[in-house]
C-alpha cells in the first residue's frame, strides 16, 4: 500500500514521518514485522496554467500489508493530512508470494506419487 502524507498549515513532514518511523520501531521489535518499507519526498504539479505556483509537498511511504491498519489507524488518530495512492501488495511482497505458491505446488506435487 502506498500512503501520502501532505503538508498543511502547521505540520511538518519529516518530523511526522519520523515519529510514524519510531512508532513502527517501537510496536515491533524485529525488522521483518516492520509495517513500513520505504519512504521518500515528492511534489505534486498544479494542474492549472493560471498560477504559476508550485505544486503541493507530501511524503510517501510504501506501507507493507501487515501494517496497513496500523497506519492508517496512527494517523488517523494523530489527525494527520493523508491519502491512500494504492492498496496494491508492494513489489517485494508480491515476489514472495508466487516464490511461496511455487514451491508449495513442486511440493504437494512430490508427495503425491
Amino acid at each position: 500500500m502506498i500512503v501520502r502524507l501532505y503538508e498543511s498549515d502547521k505540520l511538518d513532514l519529516e518530523t511526522v514521518g519520523d515519529m510514524l518511523w519510531q512508532a513502527d520501531r517501537q510496536a515491533n521489535f524485529h525488522p521483518d514485522s516492520r509495517w513500513i518499507q520505504a519512504s521518500g519526498y515528492g511534489t505534486e504539479k498544479q494542474s492549472t496554467n493560471l498560477s504559476k505556483k508550485q505544486g503541493r509537498h507530501y511524503r510517501q511511504f510504501f506501507v507493507r500489508w501487515i501494517g496497513r491498519e496500523s497506519v492508517v489507524m496512527w494517523l488517523a488518530s494523530n489527525q494527520i493530512l493523508f491519502e491512500i495512492t494504492s492498496y496494491e501488495l508492494l513489489s517485494e511482497e508480491q515476489e514472495a508470494l508466487e516464490d511461496s505458491f511455487h514451491d508449495n505446488n513442486q511440493s504437494t506435487s512430490a508427495h503425491i506419487n
